[in-house]
């Protein structure tokens, strides 16, 4: 029996000599993300997958470039200087293990989930019964993207919760009312997709606690879940602690569909379903960013095959 969950349950800087780097980055990440997609390389739980790993680091370093999106296309036989690659290579998995996830939540035997620092105050999925699977979009809003997403999901009779960043739903108040009133679920991403792991006091108190101060003032809701940025900083006591203080639950994924990176949704879909099935119970948190004019189609077409296949 098929069912989709809803969540409603109660900086350092990094300089590179130039943005030809940024390029070569964005190439190394886009092999990472084609040897990942292998299913000999995506055999284990996703946060212990190291190629996973480094993927995820290497967005944390895009994003400090703002290079995502911005970089050439080109192939590894354009590249003149062997040894800039080589370094971009050891920086991301360098700055690959500064990122701590908590990996052992999956083990709580717990039937209540509940602001905590321990593993009853942070869902992964990986205990959801079986073919039961929770939606979940990040960063956004982004006007018409999350419309669009919004619009079909509502058509499909699913709801889906968005991890909003503070700072987007300010920008995009229109689009936040329009999550709300199709009786989607907002819940917070930080203030601007800092990564915590390495925030001081005064950085924790502006993402977290102002976030949602501000995130609230905007919605005239209760918030109720939180996600960390690129997942980082749940062993750091006093990010889990104030995260908890908050009364909020942390909420990781157990699948995700890297379409911040992939511009092709068919490919997405393909690594979204591939490790659907290798989930414990065939259940889960899916994770989608409703920014990207790929996820609107890629999350569609998923949604799509998960009604009709009863997934």
């Amino acid at each position: 029996m098929r069912r989709i969950l809803f969540l409603f349950i109660i900086n350092q800087p990094l300089l590179f000599a130039s943005s030809i780097q940024n390029d070569y980055l964005n190439i190394y990440i886009d092999q990472l993300i084609h040897q990942f997609d292998n299913p000999h390389n995506n055999s284990v739980p996703l946060f212990q997958n190291p190629i996973y790993k480094k993927i995820i680091a290497g967005r944390f370093l895009l994003e400090k470039r703002n290079s995502i999106n911005n970089y050439t296309e080109k192939s590894l036989v354009m590249v003149t200087n062997p040894k800039i690659y080589e370094d971009v290579v050891n920086l991301v998995a360098r700055e690959a293990e500064k990122i701590e996830w908590e990996i052992n939540s999956n083990k709580s035997n717990s039937l209540y989930i509940y602001p905590s620092v321990g593993p009853d105050g942070n869902l992964t999925g990986n205990t959801f019964p079986s073919h039961t699977w929770s939606l979940t979009f990040d960063d956004g809003p982004r006007d018409e993207r999350t419309k669009k997403i919004v619009d079909q999901l509502y058509q499909s009779g699913v709801r889906a919760t968005f991890f909003m960043l503070t700072s987007q739903a300010k920008r995009y108040p229109e689009s936040v009312q329009y999550v709300i009133d199709n009786k989607m679920e907002v819940a917070l991403h930080s203030y601007t997709h800092a990564n915590l792991s390495n925030a001081d006091a005064a950085g924790l108190e502006y993402e977290i606690s102002t976030a949602l101060n501000d995130l609230k003032e905007e919605t005239n809701k209760e918030i109720h879940f939180f996600r960390l940025p690129y997942g980082a900083g749940t062993r750091k006591q006093d990010v889990r602690s104030l995260i908890a203080s908050k009364k909020l639950i942390h909420v990781f994924w157990n699948v995700d569909t890297l379409d911040w990176k992939d511009k092709n949704p068919d490919s997405i879909v393909k690594r979204a379903l591939l490790q659907m099935s290798r989930t414990p119970n065939k259940s889960g948190i899916i994770l989608f960013h409703d920014i990207h004019p790929q996820t609107v189609i890629a999350s569609k077409k998923l949604l799509d095959l998960m009604l009709e296949r009863q997934l």
